[in-house]
Formats: C-alpha cells, structure tokens, sequence
C-alpha cells in the first residue's frame, strides 16, 4: 500500500489532487439521487434537509480526497484542505477577511461621506492600516481556533445537526433510508 501511495505521490500535481477531489465531491451527491433524494425531483423542490445532505456528502467526499492527498504526500491535512492554489485568496483566507468587513465602518478618522477616490493620502493610508491590522488578527483568529477543527467532525454527525436545524429528525441521511425498520 505504501509503495502505491509513493507512486501516486510522484505523479500526481496538485491540480490533478483538485480534479479527483472535484470528482469525489459530484460522485457523492450523485450517490444520494440513487439512495435518498427523489432524482426526479427539481431543485427548486429540494429542502433544506435535501439541500444539506448534498452539500454535507460534496464536502466530505472532498475533504476525503485531500487527506489521502495528505497522507501521500506526507503533509499536514490542513494544509491539503485550506489550500487551494488556483483561488486569490483562497477561501480560507476570504472567510478570515470577510469577517472584518463589518468592522471597516468602523475606523476613525475615515470621511465615508467621499467616495474613495477623494480621500486624501493620510486618509487612505489610516484605512489601509487599520486593514492590515483588522486582518491580522481574523489571521490569527483563524489560525488558533482551527486546531484539528477540519477533520473532528463526521459526515453523519453534520447530517443530523443540519436535519435537526431545520426541522426535521435528529438523524443522517443513511439513517433515515435504513431499511431495516426497528420495530
């Protein structure tokens, strides 16, 4: 096994990791029409619960394929999965910075009766300041609370929280299409 693993390593670019984690991703949302969503249902009929399921399976299918990339590649998983080298930002980094977005109205000292292009030099460069330092510190933010967060969680346990969330039974996807009827 470790020897297949070596060898995928050696052949396999990031890009080519991307596209088998993209195609893991559809497979697993593909699975669920056959098993669980109606496939003949329209998406706009889908609920919350449905819609849930198949964002929950397309993540984790992806998610599943970076760690494997991870593990050939003897590499941190975070690093597989927070990184995606054809974004600018990524998306871990666009989270981290959105959440300051909010706090930009907040800085003194910037005239928002302007437009932008009317500031002055010293209003521009307070702004872009305080920027740096707002997204510093989502950065850090970021990066002390996801210790070991991507990977903790299981896919049945998200699929109950998100069918609990929006009304529905406390349960996943596979336990509401079990078969084997417990009484």
């Amino acid at each position: 096994m470790g020897e297949v693993m070596a060898k995928i390593t050696h052949q396999m670019t990031d890009d080519e990791w991307q596209v088998r984690a993209t195609e893991s991703a559809i497979a697993a949302c593909r699975d669920l029409l056959k098993g669980g969503i109606n496939s003949r249902a329209t998406l706009a009929s889908l609920g919350n619960i449905e819609w849930g399921w198949i964002a929950a399976a397309s993540v984790f299918a992806w998610i599943k394929v970076r760690a494997e990339q991870a593990v050939a590649e003897g590499i941190s998983p975070e690093v597989t999965i927070r990184t995606m080298s054809h974004q600018v930002p990524g998306p871990w980094e666009a989270g981290a910075i959105e959440s300051i977005l909010p706090a930009l109205g907040d800085i003194k000292g910037v005239d928002w009766s302007k437009p932008v292009g009317f500031w002055s030099k010293q209003e521009i460069i307070r702004f872009a300041f305080h920027i740096n330092i707002l997204v510093n510190k989502a950065l850090a933010a970021r990066d002390k609370a996801q210790v070991g967060a991507i990977v903790t969680s299981n896919k049945d346990t998200v699929e109950r929280l998100h069918s609990a969330a929006n009304g529905g039974p406390l349960m996943s996807h596979a336990e509401i299409h079990d078969e084997d009827i417990p009484f």
